[in-house]
């Protein structure tokens, strides 16, 4: 796995954003970061780094679906 230099990021106006699967999302910019697994459900995390504008429309767009 790639480590991610978070200072670096911030430095060229990016972060990471993350979202979860229940299952293996193909064709897309999301990278596989791993499986978080629980007693009750086994999920796929992704995460992809954007700029802090896409971060902050990713999170409005996560609200309203919420």
């Amino acid at each position: 796995m790639e480590n991610i230099d978070f200072k670096q990021l911030k430095n060229q106006g990016k972060t990471v954003i993350y979202k979860e699967s229940e299952t293996d999302i193909k064709d897309t910019d999301w990278k596989l970061w791993g499986k978080r697994k629980t007693a009750d459900e086994e999920v796929y995390v992704y995460r992809k780094i954007v700029t802090f504008e896409e971060a902050e429309q990713y999170e409005l767009e996560n609200e309203l679906l919420n």
